[in-house]
């Protein structure tokens, strides 16, 4: 063997082991390539299926709510109508209370009981006698009031002159923050003139009066 020879193996060796060494760092940089390939691939599907399922919760949640709205809807619905009851109610208990007390006072005087033609209240509010009377003639009574006025059975002059005070309270009360300027002080009286057809009377009294109140001047 000569010395060419020697050297050309000297030379190759190490080329070959630098091969080597480099083909072994791919392989492993290729497993770590894969490795964390799989990985993410895995934690993708992974965050797929839990992206899936907050959908499905979404929706499950939104079904949900509609539902419970409706509910609430519904409740307020009925409670808007026990409020009415309730008023009507009220309203036929003050009634009642009032034509006892003069059935009794009349009674004690030694009077002919006192026998009401048509009760009103919670039981005759829906149901309006064949003649009604337009109540906003009397002073401080708007078409407003007059529904409630009739919501409580009250349709004539006469109704309204033989409701209490605290009748009529109660139902402004029970009407909400929009009635409760409103002073019934004086509507018995004035309903008593109309019924009674005093209608001069009645227009001498409305000249002191400033929406329903006795007029300070």
């Amino acid at each position: 063997m000569n010395t060419e020879t020697i050297l050309l193996q000297a030379t190759l060796e190490p080329c070959w082991l630098w091969w080597l060494i480099l083909s072994a760092l791919a392989f492993i940089l290729g497993l770590l390539l894969g490795y964390l390939l799989f990985s993410n691939s895995k934690r993708l599907k992974e965050l797929e299926t839990d992206n899936a399922d907050l959908k499905t919760r979404l929706t499950k949640t939104e079904t949900d709510f509609v539902g419970l709205k409706y509910q609430y809807d519904e409740a307020q619905k009925d409670l808007s109508n026990m409020r009415v009851s309730l008023q009507r109610c009220q309203a036929d208990k003050a009634v009642l209370s009032t034509k006892l007390e003069k059935a009794l006072a009349a009674a004690n005087e030694g009077n002919e009981p006192v026998v009401a033609t048509r009760s009103f209240g919670a039981g005759m509010a829906a149901v309006p006698p064949p003649q009604s009377d337009d109540l906003t003639k009397i002073e401080g009574v708007g078409p407003k009031i007059q529904t409630l006025l009739n919501n409580i059975g009250i349709y004539t002059f006469a109704d309204l002159a033989e409701a209490t005070l605290e009748q009529l309270k109660a139902m402004l009360k029970e009407g909400g923050p929009a009635y409760t300027m409103a002073d019934p002080a004086t509507w018995p009286k004035q309903a008593d003139l109309a019924a009674q057809g005093k209608w001069d009377e009645l227009a001498v009294l409305q000249d002191r009066l400033k929406g329903g109140k006795e007029s300070d001047a």
